[in-house]
Parts: structure tokens; sequence; C-alpha cells
């Protein structure tokens, strides 16, 4: 047997020891806004706070939802799915015109945020971001989104076109989320992808997984109002058309490898 193939299913017997599930408790949360944070502040991506957690305005309301895998006790991936709510979506704050046409034409939408890893093996880290995106994915069909949005660098979208089907529907402008890095918006349709399948379908929508591993988990007030006083005041938030859907009190101070804002 060769060197390359010991390698091979070492590796692949690392990955079955992964758990990938959604946050359900503010442990796990806590976890996966202290990893993010330190991957974007050492990518320079986000500046330091007294935190040292990364939490925006989103991650404090009812339609956002952290994913997280596991590895030997300890978070190794996690990303956000912030569903359109009472503020709208992170993105808007670079992309509204985009977003607006998606509500017009009566889409329910998404976007994927705060994507970070601790993976250092290019190999590990392709298998982690599907198996994680996998369950993200099949989540935000069981809510009933239509369109999955993401915002990434430039040089990241060749592979969220060709392998994971996102089509892009703006120009590359600077985002104030990180630092004014350039990014480019991008999006997934579940419909057209059911009929122009890409690369990764039979990966991600192949199987279903069970109920219980795609069940929403909410925080409670008591976790909101601890994390409401770490909510990074950088953010910036989209306009305030969307503010007065929710108690403003509720959702902090305004503030807006592969990463997402």
């Amino acid at each position: 047997m060769s060197e390359a193939t010991l390698r091979s299913r070492s590796r692949d017997r690392q990955i079955h020891t992964v758990e990938f599930k959604v946050a359900d408790s503010p442990t796990e949360r806590r976890d996966a806004f202290r990893l993010v944070y330190d991957q974007y502040l050492a990518a320079g991506l986000a500046p330091p706070n007294r935190h040292r957690v990364r939490v925006t305005p989103f991650h404090l309301l009812p339609t956002t939802h952290v994913f997280v895998a596991y590895e030997r006790g300890r978070i190794v991936a996690t990303m956000s799915l912030v569903g359109d709510g009472p503020l709208g979506l992170p993105m808007e704050s670079v992309y509204r015109e985009e977003v607006m046409r998606r509500r017009m034409e009566g889409l329910r939408i998404s976007e994927v945020s705060c994507l970070a890893d601790r993976l250092h093996d290019r190999h590990n880290f392709l298998s982690i971001f599907c198996g994680l995106s996998r369950v993200l994915a099949q989540f935000a069909r069981r809510q009933g989104y239509h369109q999955l949005l993401v915002v990434c660098h430039p040089k990241h979208s060749a592979f969220y076109r060709r392998y994971l089907g996102f089509e892009m529907i703006g120009s590359i402008a600077q985002c104030p989320h990180v630092q004014n890095k350039p990014a480019v918006p991008l999006c997934l349709d579940f419909d057209y992808v059911d009929h122009h399948p890409p690369a990764c379908y039979q990966r991600f929508f192949g199987d279903w997984l069970p109920d219980e591993q795609l069940r929403p988990s909410r925080m409670g007030p008591l976790e909101r109002s601890v994390l409401r006083r770490m909510v990074d005041r950088t953010f910036e938030c989209p306009p305030e058309r969307f503010v007065p859907e929710v108690d403003v009190a509720d959702c902090g101070e305004p503030v807006g490898t592969l990463v997402s804002v």
C-alpha cells in the first residue's frame, strides 16, 4: 500500500470522528464566537476587542443560527446562517439592491456569515468545510429558504461557483465588516441547483440528515442579555428600514482559509 493511500485513509478516519451540528448551548455558541474572533483577528479582518469574541447584532436575533464542527472535544470550524429578518442581512450595507431585488420577487433568503476554522491541512479543511456546509444547507432548506447568499473574498469565488453551484450577483467592493477588504456577493438558488446539479450536489443533498440534527436552537433571554454587551460596535447594520420591526434594545449596539462576513 502506498504512502499516499495510507495518508488518505488516515484522513478519512479522522473526518469520521468529526461531529457537525447546530450549536445548541451558550457554551457552544461562545466557543464559536471566540474561534471567529481569533481567526479574523489573525487574518487582519477585524480589530481586537476586550471580550475576544466576534458577536454581531444579527447573532442576537431568532432568525440566526450557529453551526459548529467538533473534533476531539473542541470546535474546529464554524459558520452562521442569518435568515432575513428584522435587521435584514449583513451584506446589505454593501449590496442592498441585490438583496432587495430578491425580496421583491418573493424569495425567502438567508446569508452565510462568520465562517472560520482552525484547520491547517488542506484536505481536512475541505472535508470538514463540506460536512459543515451540508448541515447548514439542509437546515436552510428545511426552514423554507429559497436562496443562500454569501459575501466572500474574490479569490475564493471560483470555488463557490464551480464546486458549490453559487453564481456571482454583483461586483467587487470593499466590505466594511472585514476591515474594507475586497468582497464579492454570491447566490445559491436551491431550485436551480436541483435542476443543474453542481459538483457537490450529491454530497450535500444525496442523503437527508435526521430531523434531530437539523433542529433549530435559539438563545434564551439571559444569553442574549450577556452577549448584547459583547456586540462588535464597529459592525455596520443595514439601513434603518428594518429596525422598527424589532425591539432595538434586543439588537445590541448598531455596529454590519474561506471566510465570509
